[in-house]
């Protein structure tokens, strides 16, 4: 087997994203240097197709990891048909294996702690819902939801904001508006770093996080654990997300083909 038959595809619409970053430090640790290539592929879908066909008729993969991509008919048949296992994180495509984290549970815990801290006034800064590469954010949104509804609690008008990025800058850009609404929580489903975001501008503003707002994050990265306060947040287990991948494409290669597999891990 050759250098370039033997590439694992680890693909992304970018490696800039703690996330992206953040699991592709985990494949470093299971991959060789020689068995993993990268592809970043922009966030445009067209562009993306663009790219996997490309990545297809150079490279010739043993398997693809798609993070936060959502592969079209056209590119799984013709991965199936040379026989390239697809794995999908934290998203779902037929004829694909998906691995994520539970999502709407994470979203439950969420809400449920929040409310737990008697905290009344909730929002949510969500990442976009109903595109492709929205799946995570529609089922968070789905989980926090479900859980104030069950309490007779509901997200005040202008509540639920979107972003693009899930970027600090993200959180700098949508905070004002929240404090404006006199919200009382913010449940940060973007991920831990635009949390940091939205702390940052809660201090400028002078205030006091949790006692006047309190802020939940999502992923549970490093960057959590060294915010001023310490930002509360949802883990994934990505080292735990990362060897399942490992092993679908090391060790279960031709199961999978013959019969994708799904797995989800409780956050």
């Amino acid at each position: 087997m050759t250098d370039r038959e033997k590439k694992v595809v680890l693909a992304a619409p970018s490696f800039q994203s703690p996330i992206s970053i953040a699991l592709h430090d985990q494949f470093k640790q299971l991959f060789k240097p020689e068995e993993m290539t990268l592809r970043s592929l922009t966030d445009d879908a067209d562009i993306q197709k663009e790219r996997l066909v490309q990545m297809l008729n150079q490279l010739s993969p043993v398997g693809l990891i798609a993070l936060d991509i959502h592969p079209d008919a056209e590119i799984v048949a013709a991965c199936t048909a040379e026989r390239i296992p697809i794995i999908l994180f934290d998203e779902e495509a037929d004829g694909t294996s998906s691995i994520s984290t539970d999502n709407v549970v994470g979203g439950r815990i969420a809400g449920e702690y929040l409310i737990k801290k008697g905290r009344k006034k909730m929002a949510i800064v969500s990442g976009r819902t109903k595109v492709k590469g929205g799946f995570n954010a529609e089922r968070r949104l789905k989980g926090f939801q479900q859980a104030l509804t069950a309490k007779g609690i509901s997200i005040p008008a202008g509540g639920v904001i979107e972003v693009p990025h899930y970027s600090r800058e993200d959180g700098f850009e949508v905070m004002p508006k929240l404090l404006d609404l006199g919200i009382d929580a913010i449940f940060c489903a973007a991920g831990d770093t635009c949390a940091l975001g939205l702390l940052s501008v809660a201090k400028e503003m002078n205030r006091h996080v949790p006692d006047e707002v309190a802020i939940i994050g999502f992923d549970d990265l490093l960057i959590a654990r060294l915010s001023t306060p310490a930002l509360t947040t949802i883990r994934q287990p990505l080292d735990r997300i990362a060897e399942a991948a490992f092993n679908m494409i090391m060790k279960e290669k031709e199961q999978i083909l013959q019969r994708p597999k799904k797995l989800m891990f409780h956050p």
